[in-house]
This record gives C-alpha cells, structure tokens and sequence, in this order.
C-alpha cells in the first residue's frame, strides 16, 4: 500500500464547499481520462479528509500508485472549475505521516 498526503487547490475559488464523495469521484474521473477503464480497477480510499483546507490522505495498492501520481499530475478541472492537486508527502508507511524529520527539535 501506498499513502499520498494530498490538497485540492481550486484557484478561482479557494472557499467552496469540497464532499469526500465528489473529490473520490473527481480522481476518478482523472484516472479514467489517463488511463482508461483499465486505470479504474484499482482501489483508492479516503482515509482522512479536512474539508476547510481541503487536505486528504489516499491510500492505494502499490501497482495503482504510478497510475494515481499521474492522474493527479495531469488532473485540470474540479467540477468544472480549474484545480490543482499537490502532493505533500508520499509513503509505503502510514506512520511516517506522524512524524518530520525537518520540524524536529533536539
């Protein structure tokens, strides 16, 4: 498994209302345009989603995740409207996500 720390950047209109379902669907969406139905078979979940800074954590199989970064690299339009993804942190472990290594104090 691969886990992706992600945020949605909506440039045109940074205060909108943003569900889970409709950002799953969304990078679906981008995968399927890539891809094709063959980049849809795979299986990526939601685990953790902040609706204000529109900020979530994807996981993905390992042979998915090439295909996702992708997807998302490419990814134009949000429901019409133009967005980004950005990818903060990527990882095989989820616990790394607890902890950075540039903010730690000695």
């Amino acid at each position: 498994m691969y886990y992706l720390d992600v945020s949605l950047i909506l440039p045109s209109n940074p205060n909108s209302v943003v569900s889970a379902v409709y950002l799953k669907k969304n990078i679906f969406q981008s995968v399927k345009q890539l891809f094709g139905e063959e980049g849809t078979k795979y299986t990526v979940d939601i685990l953790k989603y902040n609706p204000e800074e529109h900020r979530f954590i994807l996981r993905c199989t390992d042979d998915c995740y090439v295909r996702l970064r992708a997807a998302l690299t490419v990814a134009g339009t949000y429901e019409g409207e133009p967005c980004n993804y950005l990818v903060h942190r990527a990882t095989a472990n989820l616990l790394s996500f607890s902890s950075d290594s540039r903010n730690y104090q000695h």
